[in-house]
C-alpha cells in the first residue's frame, strides 16, 4: 500500500497537536502543574488544530474544502505560536498581561471581592522551565516550527504536482 503524500501535512499537524496536548495533560495530572488561564486558551487552539486536521484528512479528496482547511490549519498554528509567544512575554516580564493574569490588586472597598473572584494561578509566574525557557516559550517555538513546516510541505507537494 502506497502512502499518498497529500496526507502528510494534516497528519503531521494532527499528531503534533495531540503530542503537545498529551504533554500538557501529563504535566497537569501526573506532575501537578496547574495551567493558568492563558495555558487553557492555548489548549483550545490545539483542540481546534486537531479538529481541522481530522476534517482535512477525511476530506482529502475534496480539493476546495481541503485547500480551505489547509489555510485554516496554517492560521491556527500561527495563532498558537503568537499566543504562546505573548504568554512567554508575560512570564519574562517583557510586557504586562491582562489584569487577571498578573493579579494586580487595587485596594478599595471591593478588595476582598476582587481577590475572591480572581484566579489564584498567575500567568506571569511559570511553574516549570527547561533551559530557562517556560513551557509557553517551548510551545511558541514548536508552533512556529510546525507553522513553517506545514507551509513548506504544502508548497513542496504543490510544486511536485506541476
Amino acid at each position: 500500500m502506497k502512502f499518498n503524500s497529500k496526507y502528510l501535512p494534516p497528519f503531521l499537524s494532527l499528531s503534533s497537536a495531540i503530542a503537545l496536548l498529551s504533554i500538557a495533560y501529563f504535566l497537569e495530572f501526573f506532575l501537578n502543574l496547574i495551567p493558568c488561564d492563558l495555558c487553557l486558551q492555548q489548549r483550545g487552539v490545539h483542540f481546534l488544530i486537531i479538529l481541522a486536521s481530522i476534517i482535512c484528512i477525511v476530506s482529502i479528496n475534496f480539493k476546495k474544502i481541503n485547500t480551505l482547511l489547509d489555510f485554516l490549519i496554517i492560521i491556527l498554528w500561527f495563532t498558537s505560536s503568537v499566543f504562546a509567544f505573548y504568554h512567554f512575554g508575560i512570564e519574562k516580564k517583557f510586557w504586562s498581561g491582562f489584569s487577571s493574569c498578573t493579579s494586580k490588586i487595587n485596594f478599595n472597598e471591593d478588595t476582598l471581592n476582587n481577590i475572591l473572584s480572581t484566579d489564584t494561578l498567575r500567568c506571569d509566574n511559570p511553574q516549570f522551565e527547561i533551559f530557562n525557557i517556560s513551557l509557553a516559550g517551548w510551545n511558541s517555538l514548536v508552533s512556529l516550527i510546525l507553522f513553517t513546516i506545514y507551509i513548506s510541505l504544502l508548497y513542496l507537494f504543490k510544486k511536485r504536482k506541476q
